[in-house]
C-alpha cells in the first residue's frame, strides 16, 4: 500500500510540481493551499506525512503545528518556507516537525528527507518487534526437578544477579541454551532492555560484520544504504550469540574488542559508538578442540568463558522426562481446545527408554506429534513406537524387530534416520574431524560435507 502525503502550501506551481514528482515517485498524494483546506484534507485523507507551508493565507504553519501533532500524533510534518532560518528550524523540531526544508529546495532532497523517514519507520517497526518477541516470552519456565536442573536454577539466579559478566553456555543441540539464556536477562537488571537472539551460524559469512555491527551511511545520498547492527540494537539489555564456534576469526577479533571496551565501530565508519549490552554466548562444539586447530581465539574464549554452564543432556536427566512431557501435552492439547490425556506406566517407561538425542526439543516435538494425532483419553506404549529404545547401540538392524508400520510410516525417512545418527556418532568419536568423521564411515569428505548440510549437523 502507498504511503500517503498531504501538501498544504498556497504556491500553485510548488504544489502542483510536488504532487506530480511524489506520485511518480510512487506515493499517492493529496494538495491544500490554505490552513482550512488543509484541515480538511487531513480529515478526509488521513496522510502519513506533511509537508506545511509556514507562511499560509490564513495563518501560520509552524503555530498550527502543536495542534496537527496533538490531534494526529503518528503523522510526521515536514515543514516548508522561503524564510528559513535556525531559530525558526530548532522551533520546528522542537515543537515535532520530523524535518525541515528551505525554499528554494530539490526535489532530490526531498525524496532524500522521505528516504530517511521511511527508514526510522522501518527501525521503529523493528524495535517493536523485539519488544514484543521479549513481551511474549516474558515468562521463561524451567521445567525439571532433577538435581541438574535445581543446580541450574540456582546458578542463573547467582549469575542474574551480576548485570555485565560474560556467560558461555555449553551443551547439546535441543538442551535449551537460549532458553537459559533468556532466563537470566529476564531475571537480571536488564530485564527491561531488549533480548536479542543471534544464531551466527545462520547468517552468511560476507553478511555477518554489518548484521553485528552495522553500516555506516555513505553519503547524504545514500541515507538508505545505512544499518543499524544487533548489538546496537540490544544496548540496554542482552545480544544472546548462539553458535559462537562459527564466528570467522576476524570477527572474533572485532567480537574481542567489543568486549574489552564496549565500544563497535559500524562498517565503513570511523567513529566508535558505546553500546552498554551484556553478551551470552552458546556452543554444542569444543571450543578447546578449535583453540588447537588455529580455528578459535583462545583470548576471545577466556573472555567468553567468565561463567561457564554445561547443560546435561535429557538422558541424564529420567526425572524431568516425564515432568516436560506432561508440560508440553497440556500446553499442545490447550491450543487445540482438546482434553490433555493420561500417560499409562508402559507409556512413561517406554518414554524412559529412549535416549533423546534431540534431548528437549525433540521431546516437544515428539508431544506436538502426539497432540495432533491422537484422540484417545490415555496414551500407552504403543503411541510411542515410533521411538526406538536405544541401549547403548545406533538405530538400526538390532532394533528392526522394534518397528511399527504405523500408517504415518515412511521407509525414506526411517533411513534418513538411521544415516544421520552414524553421522553424527562418527562425528562425535572424531571430536569434529571432518576428514576422520568420513574414514570412520567410509565415504568421501565431500559426501560427509553434503550430508551434514542436509541434515543440518551442528
Amino acid at each position: 500500500m502507498a504511503v500517503k502525503i498531504g501538501i498544504v502550501d498556497d504556491e500553485t506551481t510548488l504544489r502542483l510540481t510536488l504532487q506530480m514528482f511524489l506520485e511518480d515517485e510512487g506515493y499517492e498524494v493529496r494538495s491544500a493551499s490554505s490552513l482550512e483546506e488543509g484541515w480538511n484534507l487531513i480529515e478526509a485523507f488521513n496522510p502519513q506525512v506533511l509537508l506545511l507551508d509556514i507562511r499560509l493565507p490564513d495563518g501560520n504553519g509552524l503555530d498550527a503545528l502543536n495542534e496537527f501533532k496533538e490531534r494526529y500524533p503518528l503523522m510526521a510534518v515536514m515543514m516548508l518556507t522561503a524564510y528559513g532560518d535556525a531559530k525558526t528550524a530548532v522551533r520546528a523540531i522542537k515543537e515535532g516537525a520530523f524535518d525541515y526544508l528551505t525554499k528554494p529546495f530539490e526535489l532530490e532532497e526531498l525524496k532524500i528527507t522521505l528516504e530517511k523517514w521511511n527508514k526510522q519507520q522501518h527501525l521503529e517497526k523493528e524495535v517493536e518487534r523485539y519488544r514484543e518477541e521479549e513481551r511474549r516470552t516474558k515468562l521463561v519456565q524451567m521445567i525439571g526437578e532433577s538435581d541438574q536442573m535445581k543446580e541450574l536454577k540456582g546458578k542463573i539466579s547467582l549469575i542474574s544477579e551480576s548485570n555485565d559478566t560474560t556467560v558461555l553456555i555449553r551443551g547439546e543441540t535441543g538442551t535449551g541454551k537460549e532458553l537459559v539464556a533468556r532466563s537470566i536477562h529476564q531475571q537480571s537488571k536488564r530485564h527491561a532492555g531488549p533480548f536479542v537472539a543471534v544464531n551466527c551460524a545462520s547468517i552468511p559469512a560476507d553478511l555477518i560484520e554489518i548484521e553485528l555491527f552495522g553500516r555506516e551511511e555513505n553519503s547524504v545520498k545514500d541515507q538508505s544504504n545505512g544499518k543499524v547492527g544487533l548489538v546496537e540494537w540490544a544496548d540496554g539489555g542482552t545480544l544472546f550469540l548462539d553458535e559462537i564456534g562459527d564466528l570467522s576469526l576476524d570477527i572474533q577479533v572485532k567480537l574481542l574488542r567489543f568486549l574489552e571496551d564496549k565500544r563497535i565501530k559500524r562498517v565503513g565508519s570511523v567513529h566508535d559508538l558505546e553500546v552498554d549490552v551484556r553478551i551470552i554466548a552458546a556452543t554444542n562444539r569444543s571450543l578447546e578442540d578449535m583453540i588447537q586447530e588455529k580455528e578459535f581465539r583462545s583470548d576471545l574464549y577466556y573472555r567468553l568463558n567468565v561463567v561457564p554452564i554445561k547443560l546435561s543432556p535429557l538422558r541424564d536427566r529420567d526425572e524431568d522426562i516425564i515432568m516436560l512431557t506432561e508440560h508440553f501435552l497440556n500446553e499442545f492439547c490447550q491450543q487445540m481446545r482438546k482434553d490433555t490425556p493420561t500417560l499409562r506406566a508402559d507409556a512413561k517407561k517406554r518414554l524412559l527408554n529412549y535416549d533423546w538425542p534431540g534431548n528437549v526439543r525433540e521431546l516437544k516435538n515428539t508431544i506436538e506429534r502426539i497432540a495432533i494425532l491422537h484422540q484417545e483419553k490415555e496414551l500407552a506404549a504403543t503411541h510411542f513406537d515410533f521411538l526406538n529404545p536405544v541401549e547403548g547401540q545406533v538405530e538400526g538392524s538390532k532394533a528392526i524387530d522394534d518397528v511399527v508400520f504405523e500408517d504415518s510410516f515412511s521407509l525414506e525417512d526411517h533411513i534418513e534416520s538411521i544415516e544421520k545418527k552414524y553421522i553424527e556418532k562418527a562425528i562425535q568419536d572424531s571430536k569434529w574431524n571432518i576428514t576422520q568423521s568420513a574414514k570412520l564411515l567410509g565415504i568421501s569428505r565431500y559426501a560427509l560435507q553434503r550430508r551434514i548440510e542436509k541434515y543440518d549437523i551442528k
